[in-house]
């Protein structure tokens, strides 16, 4: 559930070296007053750094979540961090959802001036430098690595637990395409039990946060329970969102691309199988694409095994009738 609110940093001068992160619906001033009462310690402590954000829980998981990632975390059931304080401000900033007119520097430590603009490089620069993409990068290693175990690339070994976790790790740091991954998995039931609830769930996520392929991912779940008119509305979403640039590292990627054409060839053998044509509402999309949709049919095509037995030779056939009926469209 969504919540405005603070993220905060508290420093205490018992405890050098470590920042306490965390959320607050309430002051930051208060949360430190209430903290310096309970933890016993000898001296208070003090808000060095608070910002409000439209949803301060997604904020949090965010800057936890990279934090951690960056081995900053002194203990993963505790918010305090062995970070800079300059690092972790500039982790906040990249935080989802930030209220920008609301940024406030304290006067009890460096102002958030002095922490953002010396020239001097710090730790989060030399993090930053791990990444070789240069979009989102705090998910970039996350889900390349997810992706590695998911398929089982190179000296990775599948491993559909961990890489559930890691697409669960790149989401919460704002990677969009991890949302329809996690939602295939459900789908599946790849390293977790089938749900298909759960699966549109995520998918449902992805789609409110800017997943186009989302979109695409529900229509192809209604399309096989045969749906047809949650099918046409996810279909009509993809297509009225989909943006001008194709394909992009977030919204529609070059790998989910080519996953679309692979559904519309599903969809089109299952028409054919049924003695129908294409959903009324992918005709258009059908016309415009065909040459890539043929490509990928062909592609698929070339994949199947060339023994003779009848299921490969019936299966070729299929192909071969699918890529005639694409060269026919308009």
């Amino acid at each position: 559930m969504s919540e405005i609110g603070y993220l905060y940093v508290l420093a205490n001068s018992s405890m050098p070296g470590f920042s306490k992160v965390g959320k607050t619906t309430r002051s930051p001033t208060e949360r430190a007053i209430e903290l310096s009462g309970v933890t016993g310690l000898p001296t208070p402590f003090i808000v060095v750094y608070e910002q409000l954000f439209q949803d301060c829980n997604a904020a949090e998981a965010f800057v936890h979540t990279f934090l951690a990632k960056n081995g900053y975390r002194v203990s993963d059931n505790r918010e305090f961090f062995n970070a800079p304080v300059n690092v972790i401000v500039k982790v906040i900033a990249m935080a989802p959802g930030m209220i920008e007119d609301m940024i406030q520097p304290h006067s009890e430590q460096e102002t958030l001036d002095e922490l953002l603009v010396s020239g001097n490089p710090d730790e989060l620069d030399n993090i930053q430098l791990q990444y070789d993409e240069p979009i989102l990068l705090p998910w970039s290693n996350s889900f390349r690595e997810a992706k590695a175990h998911y398929y089982g690339f190179d000296d990775y070994i599948q491993d559909y637990n961990e890489a559930l976790r890691l697409f669960r790790q790149a989401a919460t740091l704002g990677c969009l395409p991890a949302y329809a991954y996690i939602g295939d998995m459900y789908r599946h039931g790849q390293g977790v039990r089938e749900d298909k609830n759960k699966a549109l769930d995520f998918y449902k996520e992805g789609a409110r946060k800017g997943s186009v392929f989302c979109y695409w991912s529900m229509g192809m779940l209604f399309d096989a329970e045969n749906n047809k008119n949650n099918m046409e509305k996810c279909f009509s979403l993809y297509l009225k969102n989909i943006p001008n640039s194709l394909p992009d590292n977030q919204k529609l990627t070059e790998d989910q691309l080519s996953k679309v054409f692979q559904g519309c060839i599903i969809i089109l053998n299952k028409s054919l199988l049924n003695g129908k044509d294409i959903p009324l509402v992918l005709k258009d999309y059908f016309s415009k694409n065909s040459v890539k949709i043929k490509e990928r049919a062909q592609e698929m095509s070339d994949q199947i095994n060339n023994q003779t037995d009848e299921q490969n030779r019936m299966l070729k056939e299929r192909f071969k009738e699918m890529i005639q009926y694409l060269s026919d469209l308009p």
